[in-house]
């Protein structure tokens, strides 16, 4: 048994300098980074446009920016009739009134003056309801009542019909 141990032990002892003489280029090779090969990048091509003229005509955005400011009325509204979280109606009521304010920049300086007592109604009421964070059941009632004046005021002197003419 010790002249096949001697015998398996010089077998494998040369099976392993028959290994390391011969290396094993495939198997490193496996286990080597390879580089990266750089990819060609396209240039930008850049070609400058010329934004000073919005491409829509004024009553169409007079028009538009009236939808919002109503639908954000009525929302304000309808948030101070089911008294709403304040957070929500403060948000309405800022948005009612960017919204009449770029409204305004659309109408000739007549029509301008007029819009500006609603614009000025609108932003004492919201004032007045950012000043007070926990209103009262009668508080709300009477802001909703201000807040549907001013809705339809608005809505029966600046809707298209009626500031037609009026338009720059």
């Amino acid at each position: 048994m010790d002249k096949r141990m001697t015998v398996l032990r010089g077998c494998v002892l040369v099976l392993v300098l028959v290994l390391a003489v011969s290396g094993c280029e495939t198997l490193r090779r496996k286990f080597t980074r390879r580089k990266r090969r750089k990819t060609a990048q396209e240039e930008m091509v850049v070609v400058p446009r010329d934004y000073s003229e919005h491409p829509f005509p004024n009553d169409v955005l007079y028009v538009q920016y009236f939808t919002y400011w109503k639908a954000w009325n009525q929302e304000w509204v309808a948030r101070l009739s089911e008294r709403g979280a304040h957070k929500k109606i403060v948000s309405c009521g800022e948005q009612t009134l960017v919204n009449l304010e770029k409204m305004r920049t659309y109408l000739t300086d007549e029509k301008q003056k007029e819009l500006d007592t609603s614009i000025e109604k609108t932003r004492a009421l919201l004032e007045e309801i950012e000043a007070h964070t926990s209103l009262l059941p009668s508080q709300y009632s009477g802001y909703r009542y201000r807040a549907d004046r001013i809705l339809s005021t608005v809505n029966r002197r600046f809707d298209m019909r009626h500031v037609k003419g009026a338009i720059r």
